[in-house]
């Protein structure tokens, strides 16, 4: 009797009924699905949602770009839920990544467009200082046209560019005719012929496109140089600023 009590506990064990079920495998959502749900709870406008999910990423090691989207839409849900010192701390820290950043006009009312626009003029200093610098050279700047590329100027250095370069060959090429035509002693007689009255004609395009050279190419280095010193130095900006009842007027910049 004892044996088959046995025999069944242990049949009963084996059974599946009793066996342990598996734990199902927890599964974890991406930096990138967390924050694809808070974009959809902020399309919906349930700022709170938002909110929650904005912490969740915060917890999380998220790359350039999804922590910039996070302080945007924190920045957003703070200001809905009229947290403004907070909305402006994450539009501060959005703008310090993404220092081109924008709200779309399309998809959010004035208001906080607005108050967008206020927290950008505010820190513009701020954020100006961390924009890389171009890396600029000051012998590049007395070469046109390559200085007017460097300055930024594209279509202008084209233009003196092309304009050296028709200048320079009608210069050499006329120097050229000249010295082929033409003996020391001034006698014009190439190849046999009297060249006098050709040779005249050359020495006029010579002699302007020589001087047309020397003008263009002095402005251009006047103009690179003078692209140069502005866009080295900081440059003032005006900015409006409303902090509540009050707006702040001022200018930005170094003098």
């Amino acid at each position: 009797m004892a044996v088959r009590f046995a025999v069944a506990l242990l049949v009963l064990l084996a059974s599946p009924v009793f066996a342990q079920a598996p734990e199902e495998p927890v599964e974890l959502k991406t930096p990138s699905e967390v924050l694809r749900s808070g974009m959809d709870a902020a399309m919906a406008g349930e700022w709170a949602k938002v909110s929650q999910v904005v912490e969740t990423l915060l917890r999380m090691e998220l790359g350039h770009a999804e922590l910039a989207e996070t302080h945007r839409l924190a920045g957003l849900a703070a200001f809905f839920q009229d947290r403004r010192p907070d909305a402006e701390r994450h539009f501060f820290q959005y703008l310090q990544i993404d220092l081109d950043g924008q709200l779309d006009a399309a998809l959010y009312p004035p208001d906080v467009i607005v108050f967008f626009a206020d927290v950008k003029s505010k820190y513009s200093a701020e954020l100006r200082a961390r924009r890389p610098k171009p890396r600029r050279s000051q012998i590049v700047a007395v070469l046109p046209p390559f200085a007017q590329f460097q300055n930024g100027d594209r279509t202008k250095g084209y233009v003196l560019g092309g304009a050296l370069l028709v200048l320079l060959g009608a210069n050499v090429t006329t120097y050229a005719l000249l010295a082929s035509w033409c003996s020391d002693d001034l006698t014009c007689t190439g190849s046999g012929r009297d060249r006098t009255s050709a040779a005249g004609k050359a020495r006029v395009v010579n002699l302007a496109t020589g001087i047309g050279f020397v003008l263009t190419f002095a402005y251009g280095v006047f103009d690179g140089v003078s692209g140069y010193r502005r866009d080295t130095r900081e440059q003032a900006q005006p900015f409006v600023s409303a902090t509540g009842t009050d707006a702040i007027v001022g200018v930005t910049g170094s003098f």
